[in-house]
Parts: structure tokens; sequence; C-alpha cells
């Protein structure tokens, strides 16, 4: 019977929309350490201020919007919150763009600025999950509402993978070796041509990633 299916035929595009989703948002869940490890790195930062990319990332971003995300839910629909933290995730994603632009201003004023972009993304990811968990168990029949969800849990691990071979490739290989000391002493012009190039880096994987989430977003708006 068409009840008793885990994904029955009318919903099974918008559940692959909504699946592709678990694996969105685990990929920069697991980019995290890696932006501590290339700040760090890039801005010879100290342990103590890269670790506001942690505080922003899960006390402000998850942890300051989760209940934001679920009252905006209440007042709209599960749609509207999928949609809303999308948008906040693919925003959040290409604000690393002017911040790499400012890091030409202040190395300090970047900083905040790449922060800003972290915590606008991690507030897309804390709606996102919020609304697609939801919105999974609604769409199809209740007698299968939880199988639903495991299925759609089960694409996370995969979006996590991705997230470590896109740190390990596309970011940490294009950082340079060179410790803080040895930063320190070369000339104002090299260091800044070796940060540009390593926050060109981090900035791409992000930009890329937020194109990715528009694509997503649309394909969302125009699915019933």
């Amino acid at each position: 019977m068409e009840s008793n299916k885990i994904i029955p035929k009318g919903i099974l595009f918008p559940f692959i929309l909504l699946t592709t989703l678990f694996f969105a948002w685990a990929v920069p869940n697991n980019l995290t350490d890696t932006m501590l490890a290339a700040f760090k790195r890039i801005m010879s930062m100290s342990d103590s201020k890269t670790a506001w990319i942690q505080v922003v990332c899960y006390l402000l971003g998850y942890g300051c919007c989760a209940v934001p995300g679920a009252l905006f839910i209440k007042k709209y629909t599960y749609k509207s919150g999928v949609m809303l933290g999308l948008g906040l995730y693919a925003f959040g994603a290409l604000l690393f763009y002017p911040a790499m632009l400012s890091s030409g201003v202040n190395v300090d004023f970047s900083f905040f600025m790449y922060l800003l972009a972290i915590f606008v993304l991690f507030a897309g990811l804390s709606v996102l999950e919020t609304s697609t968990n939801s919105y999974v168990l609604a769409i199809g029949p209740e007698s299968t509402a939880t199988r639903r969800l495991n299925l759609s849990q089960a694409f996370n691990p995969f979006g996590a993978i991705t997230g470590v071979v896109i740190s390990q490739i596309f970011i940490l290989s294009q950082l340079n070796g060179m410790t803080a000391t040895e930063r320190a002493q070369l000339p104002a012009e090299e260091l800044a041509a070796i940060q540009g190039q390593e926050l060109n880096a981090v900035t791409t994987a992000y930009v890329v990633l937020g194109l990715v989430m528009l694509v997503l977003l649309l394909a969302i708006r125009l699915t019933r």
C-alpha cells in the first residue's frame, strides 16, 4: 500500500532535495577545525583568538539561532524554514569574499568580517537542521516518518567526509608551511602576498559552497 511506503512516489523528488540538505550541512561543520588551523597559520594568531571561531560557530550560530528558527517555522511553514536556513547558509558562505578583500585594509578587521560570515552561515545551519528534520517527518505518511528520517540522516556522514576532503585538498594543501616566527621576519609586502593566496584558498572553497546552496535553494523554491 502507498501509505506503507517509506517514500511514496509523489514525494520522491522533494525527499531527494531534502536528503541532499543532510549532506550539505555536514560539509561546513567539518570545515570548522580546518578554519581554526588555517586562520592560526595565515594570520599568526594565538589559540585564544582563533577560539572565537568555535564560539561564533556553536555558541552564537547554533546556540542562539535554533529557537528563533523554530519560532519562524511555527509561524510560517517547514519549507519557509528550509529556504531561510539555506539562504543564510549561502549568504554567509558568499560573505567570505568581501572578508577576503578586506584583508588588504586591516588583518584584524578582515578576521572580524570572517567571523561575521561564519556567524551568518552557522545561523543558517541551525535553522536549516531544525526545519529539515521536521519537514522530512511531515512530508510523507506518519507511519513511516521515523524510517524516512533515518534514511535521510544516513547521508550526513558522506557530507562530513566531503568536508574533510575539501579541507585537505583545497585549503590545507594550499597553505604555506612557514612558522609564525618565519612569517614575522618577512617583508610586509611578501607576507601580504602569501596571506592573500592562502585566504583565497579558504574563500574559494566557501564561495563555491555558497553558490551550490543557491542552486539548491532555487530547486526547493520551485518544488511543490
